[in-house]
């Protein structure tokens, strides 16, 4: 399940601090349960891609016409997107004249990885859980550090062996037993751009978008 939240300034009308990671409540009649994953779309402006936060449903409220209160759920964000759910709370007080740092939407997926830290000879395994040209998320059993370079392998719809991409680690987290991180790809030259840009589409017309877990 998805939510759009049209700006900022409204994230930081719905948001709520409490639950440990921070959340938001979502206006729905959907029957989610407690635990569902779901997946929160900020705008940031009408020439900014959106910012996707992933979370999963804490609590639900019936609505209750009479009273005017609206059905929906609260949804508490994984650990590892703080980082975002800070930047979108300094955006708001900031004005809605500030820009996106991110120049570059996300899309979900669903895919299986193999990693390691740049210089290392032994494959770690993980999944990847959205991409794009500027970045993706990955779930892995393994930990990383912050700012360590990675090497990601993945085998997108088309390819007869596995492409790899070089990256840096921009922010950590966990989720349960999962570690979470996010990456920042690091292109050497032009020519890993276009790479970058070519995974990103076969990913998304080859059949591999999907919900978080």
């Amino acid at each position: 399940m998805e939510f759009v939240i049209k700006n900022a300034r409204e994230f930081r009308a719905v948001y709520q601090p409490s639950g440990g990671n921070g959340g938001v409540f979502c206006p729905t009649r959907s029957k989610l349960q407690t635990g569902d994953p779901v997946a929160v779309r900020v705008r940031l402006g009408r020439r900014q891609p959106p910012m996707m936060l992933y979370g999963r449903v804490a609590w639900r409220r019936p609505g209750r016409h009479l009273l005017k209160i609206r059905a929906g759920i609260g949804v508490e964000f994984l650990p590892g997107e703080s980082v975002k759910c800070d930047y979108l709370l300094e955006m708001a007080n900031l004005g809605t004249s500030v820009h996106s740092r991110r120049r570059h939407e996300r899309v979900l997926v669903d895919l299986p990885i193999t990693w390691r830290p740049l210089g290392s000879t032994e494959d770690l395994h993980g999944k990847l859980r959205d991409i794009g040209r500027g970045g993706a998320f990955v779930l892995s059993p393994a930990s990383v550090p912050d700012e360590a370079q990675v090497v990601i392998e993945l085998a997108p719809p088309g390819a007869e062996v596995p492409m790899a991409f070089i990256g840096r680690v921009a922010w950590t987290g966990k989720t349960g037993d999962e570690n979470v991180f996010g990456i920042e790809w690091r292109a050497r030259d032009a020519g890993g751009g276009r790479r970058i840009k070519e995974l990103v589409r076969r990913l998304t017309l080859g059949g591999h978008l999907a919900p978080p877990h």
